[in-house]
C-alpha cells in the first residue's frame, strides 16, 4: 500500500467527461466468467467520495484523489459497480470507447493498483455456495486483507489448530477459529494457567486475570508458554499475584480468546500480525518508524481497551534504528513501556524546565538543553545504575584486582564503561569518563578564559549557574596532549560538574549545563547524589531542518546540535592523549556488576534484573562500551608524582572564572 494519500490529475481533456454513458460503453455488460476464471474486484474496504472536480478514494490504510472534472465521479460510479461484481483481466485491458474516457479509467485503475485496492479472486468468491469457497463473511474479510485471498483460504482450510486449556478464554478462541474456517482440536490442559493456541510450530499463549488479560506474540509452543509466564509476572507488578484467583469477566475472556485466535489465523493465512497492522497510521505510515518489536496484546476493563505493547524478551536480534533524537525516543519508549517495559519511563514530572530541561527515570536525573535529550540522559543513567557502570574502577594492582590480561603487579589500571544510543555515543562517553578519571596524570596545559568566555553557549550556561542560581563556582579548563579540553566546574566544597569536548567553549558549556541542571533539580527538592555531574556532546540532540531555520538564528541557538560533528576527531584525540606516554588503551567487554537501583519505582521492580535490562538494551539498538587504561608501575610512580605537581600548580595556572563573570 502507498504510504500516504496522493493526488492524481486526469488532465484538462477529462473535464469534459460528464456523461455516464461514456463509462457504460467501456465496462457495461461484461461477459459472465466461469467458475474457473479469475476476476479482479474492488476490495470491500474501499470507499469513495465525490469532490468538486473528481473523486477521493480511500481504503484500509491509504487514499488518493483523481481530479479532472465533474464527469470523473460518474465514471467512477460505473467502474466501481462493475469492479464490485468482478471483471476478468481481459475485460479490464480492453480500451474505452473514447480516448478521454479511457484516460480517466486507466488513471483510476492505475491508482487502485498502486494503493493495493484491487484483488484477484476466483469467480463466484463469496457469492456461490461451494465446498471449495469460504463462507460469505470470511470471504469478504480475506478479500479485504489478504494479498491472495484464495491461497490464504487454502492454508486455513487445510490446517488443524489445537486449543490447549480450559475455561472461557479457550472456549472463545475455539469458537473464533471455527468461524474462520479452521478445524479445531480442543485439549483440556489443567496443568497450565495459559490457554495455548497452536497451529504447527506457531503458537500464542493467552491468559485472563480478573481485570487484565494478554496474548503473547506468535512463537514456538515452548517459547509461547515461557513468554506467557514472564508476561504474567511483569504485569503482576501492578495487579498483584492475589488477583489471579478471582473471577474473570466474560467480556474480557471473550476479547482475549478472540485476539489469540486472530493472531493464529493471521499466522496460518500468511497475513501480517495484528500488532504490525496496529502500528500503522491511517495514511500507511508506521506509527513508530523504525524496527518492529514483537508485541503482547494487553487488555483491561473499565473501560474495555486492548493495546499492543513491545515485548523485548521475544526479540532475538538487535533491532536498533537511527541515532537521531526522534528515533531514539521511540526506542526508549520500548524500554520504558508502561505495561511491559524493563525500565521506568523518563518523565519531567513537576520539575521546572527552565533554564535546563530535566527528566527523572526512577531516581536518575537527566539534564539536557532539550526535553527529548533529557529523557535519553535520564534513561541511560538509570540503565547504567542497574548494570553498575556509573563510576570508573581500578587504580590498583592489576593482578590483585583480578585482571585477565596478564599485567600482574607490574601495572596499574583504570577501567570505565558507558551505554550509548549507538557505538559512537557509547565509546565517546566511556573515553570521556576515562580521561576525567586519569586527567591529573596526563600532561595538560591551562586554557585561558578568553578562549571560551565570549562563546554564546558557554556564557549562557555559566551565567545561568552563577547568576540565576547564585552558585559560587569557578572553571578549571585544561588542554589535553592531543588538543581536546577537559573543563571542570568547582566550588569550595568540591567539583560540581565536568566535561571533555573538542573545544574549550563546548567543554565549559557542557559542564556548566550539567551543573545548572543539578542546581535546578536540587532547588526543586530532588535528591541528587553527591558528586560531579557530566554531559557529553556525543549524545543525539535536535536541530530543525535548514528550511525551517528562522533568518535571525544561527548555530548557537540550537547548541549542542553541532557539537557531535567533532566527535570522530575528538575520540581520536582522546585515544592519543591516553596513550601519549606509553600507556595502553584496550576495549573491554561490558559485564553487569552488582548495583543498587535505589528505591522502588511505582509500577516497576525495585531492582530490575540486570540480564533483562542488558538484553532489552541490546535488542533496541543501544550499545555498551568499556575501556581499560594500563600504565607500567614505574611509569605510574612518575605520573603520580607529576600528577601531584600538576594538581598543585593547576589551581594557580589553569584559567579560572569567578562567579558572575
Amino acid at each position: 500500500m502507498s504510504p500516504r494519500p496522493s493526488t492524481a490529475e486526469a488532465g484538462s481533456a477529462d473535464r469534459t467527461v460528464t456523461a455516464p454513458a461514456v463509462a457504460e460503453r467501456v465496462v457495461a455488460h461484461p461477459a459472465v466468467p466461469s467458475a474457473a476464471e479469475i476476476v479482479v474486484r474492488l476490495r470491500p474496504v474501499v470507499f469513495a467520495t465525490p469532490t468538486a472536480t473528481g473523486v477521493h478514494v480511500r481504503g484500509w490504510s491509504s487514499s488518493f484523489t483523481v481530479s479532472g472534472g465533474g464527469g470523473v465521479w460518474k465514471v467512477w460510479q460505473v467502474l466501481a459497480r462493475h469492479l464490485a461484481g468482478g471483471l476478468t483481466p481481459q475485460r479490464l485491458a480492453q480500451p474505452a470507447g473514447r480516448p478521454e474516457a479511457d484516460r480517466v479509467i486507466r488513471l483510476l485503475l492505475d491508482q487502485l493498483r498502486e494503493h493495493d485496492m484491487l484483488v484477484e479472486v476466483p469467480a463466484g468468491w463469496g457469492d456461490l455456495e461451494e465446498p471449495d469457497l469460504p463462507p460469505a463473511d470470511l470471504a469478504r474479510w480475506l478479500e479485504s486483507v489478504a494479498a491472495d485471498p484464495a491461497a490464504a483460504w487454502q492454508r486455513l482450510r487445510s490446517t488443524t489448530v489445537t486449543v490447549a486449556g480450559t475455561g472461557p478464554v479457550a472456549t472463545s478462541a475455539a469458537r473464533t477459529l471455527t468461524g474462520a474456517g479452521l478445524a479445531v482440536d480442543p485439549v483440556g490442559d489443567p496443568t497450565t494457567q495459559d490457554t495455548v493456541v497452536r497451529a504447527g510450530e506457531a503458537a500464542v499463549a493467552a491468559r485472563c486475570l480478573p481485570e487484565i488479560g494478554y496474548v503473547t506474540p506468535v512463537d514456538r509452543p515452548d517459547q509461547a508458554l515461557t513468554h506467557g509466564a514472564a508476561v504474567a509476572a511483569r504485569l503482576s507488578r501492578e495487579t498483584g499475584p492475589a488477583l489471579a484467583d478471582g473471577p474473570v469477566a466474560p467480556a474480557l475472556a471473550a476479547l482475549i480468546g478472540a485476539a489469540a485466535a486472530h493472531r493464529i489465523v493471521c499466522a496460518v493465512a500468511g497475513l501480517p500480525d495484528p500488532a504490525e497492522e496496529a502500528a500503522t497510521l491511517p495514511g500507511g505510515e508506521p506509527a513508530a518508524p523504525g524496527p518492529y518489536y514483537p508485541s503482547v496484546l494487553v487488555a483491561r476493563l473499565d473501560p474495555v481497551r486492548a493495546t499492543y505493547h513491545p515485548w523485548l524478551p521475544a526479540a532475538q536480534v538487535p533491532l536498533g534504528g537511527p541515532a537521531d533524537i526522534d528515533s531514539v525516543g521511540l526506542r526508549l519508549a520500548a524500554l520504558s513501556d508502561p505495561e511491559l517495559g524493563v525500565l521506568p519511563p523518563a518523565v519531567p514530572g513537576d520539575l521546572p524546565q527552565l533554564p535546563a530541561m530535566l527528566a527523572l527515570a526512577g531516581p536518575a536525573l537527566g539534564v539536557a538543553a532539550t526535553a527529548d535529550a533529557a529523557r535519553v540522559d535520564a534513561t541511560l543513567r538509570y540503565a547504567e545504575t542497574v548494570l553498575g557502570l556509573g563510576a570508573p574502577r581500578g587504580d590498583g594492582d592489576a593482578r590483585d584486582a583480578g585482571a585477565e590480561d596478564g599485567a600482574g603487579s607490574a601495572a596499574r589500571w583504570t577501567e570505565t564503561a558507558a551505554i550509548g544510543v549507538d557505538a559512537r555515543h557509547a565509546s565517546g562517553a566511556a573515553l570521556r569518563r576515562l580521561v576525567h578519571a586519569v586527567h591529573s596524570r596526563l600532561d595538560t596545559d591551562p586554557v585561558p578564559e578568553a578562549e571560551w568566555a565570549g562563546e554564546p553557549a558557554a556564557r549562557r550556561w555559566w551565567k545561568a549557574l552563577t547568576l540565576r542560581f547564585a552558585v559560587p563556582a569557578r572553571v578549571v579548563a585544561r588542554r589535553l596532549p592531543a588538543g581536546a579540553v577537559h573543563a571542570e566546574i568547582v566550588t569550595a566544597a568540591g567539583p560540581l560538574a565536568w566535561a571533555v569536548e573538542a573545544t574549550a567553549a563546548d567543554a565549559v558549556a557542557m559542564a556548566a549545563l550539567a551543573a545548572t541542571g543539578v542546581a535546578q533539580a536540587r532547588a526543586a527538592g530532588v535528591e541528587v547524589p553527591v558528586g560531579p555531574a557530566s554531559l557529553t556532546g556525543a549524545a543525539p540532540t535536535w536541530r530543525p531542518a535548514d528550511q525551517h531555520l528562522a533568518p535571525w538564528t544561527d548555530d548557537s541557538w540550537y547548541w549542542p546540535a553541532g557539537v557531535i560533528d567533532n566527535e570522530e576527531r575528538l575520540q581520536a584525540a582522546l585515544r592519543a592523549a591516553l596513550t601519549a606516554d606509553g600507556a595502553t588503551l584496550t576495549g573491554r567487554p561490558v559485564v553487569p556488576v552488582t548495583a543498587d537501583t535505589g528505591p522502588a519505582v511505582a509500577g516497576h521492580d525495585a531492582g530490575p534484573d540486570a540480564d533483562s535490562v542488558g538484553h532489552a538494551l541490546a535488542v533496541t539498538g543501544f550499545a555498551a562500551q568499556g575501556f581499560r587504561w594500563t600504565v607500567c608501575a614505574t611509569d605510574a610512580a612518575a605520573t603520580d608524582a607529576a600528577a601531584t605537581g600538576t594538581a598543585d600548580s593547576g589551581t594557580a595556572d589553569s584559567a579560572t572564572a569567578s562567579r558572575g563573570a
